[in-house]
């Protein structure tokens, strides 16, 4: 007896879910990037147009280096500031995009495995594939509540390639 196969709605909307919000995630570090820049720009700018008030104001060298030494420090408390600031933004960038990513793969995940689910059936032939799919599910599910690799054991600190190592050597490591 042959099933017709058919693709649920729930996975096309699963897939251009998954594939929005990777572009959201794109569009939104291009915004920050693009601001940044313009930060860059603006203090670029400051720097330039106190250089030349201090050249053209001054009326003897003194007062020249007076003018352009205010400049260089507020230059580098701005430098700085940008600085602060482009190591803080990548980071919040990576928290966030992360857990849209996971919510997103999760729904995506959901509407897959779902999907499949329906496709075995209760024949007896696909019963190996059930219990596959039902581990399957279980890892993926693990991993992205964890936010953990795949192949990492979550009951032990040690990544794998570690234990492998010590496990050659012969060495002994304490968890």
């Amino acid at each position: 007896m042959a099933t017709d196969s058919t693709t649920p709605l729930d996975l096309y909307r699963a897939n251009l879910g998954l594939a929005l919000r990777m572009l959201g995630c794109g569009h939104e570090y291009r915004r920050q990037a693009c601001e940044f820049e313009m930060l860059r720009i603006k203090r670029d700018l400051a720097a330039l147009n106190a250089t030349r008030d201090a050249a053209t104001g001054a009326h003897d060298w003194s007062e020249f280096a007076a003018g352009y030494q205010t400049m260089l420090r507020d230059y580098m408390a701005a430098t700085t500031n940008l600085w602060q600031q482009g190591l803080v933004s990548p980071a919040r960038h990576q928290t966030a995009c992360s857990d849209d990513m996971r919510d997103a793969l999760a729904g995506w995940q959901a509407a897959w495995t779902g999907n499949w689910q329906q496709g075995a059936g209760m024949d007896l032939a696909t019963l190996p594939l059930q219990d596959w799919m039902r581990r399957f599910e279980q890892t993926v599910r693990g991993a992205l509540d964890r936010g953990v690799p795949f192949g990492w054991r979550t009951d032990s600190a040690t990544p794998p390639a570690t234990a492998r190592r010590f496990a050659q050597s012969g060495e002994q490591h304490v968890n």
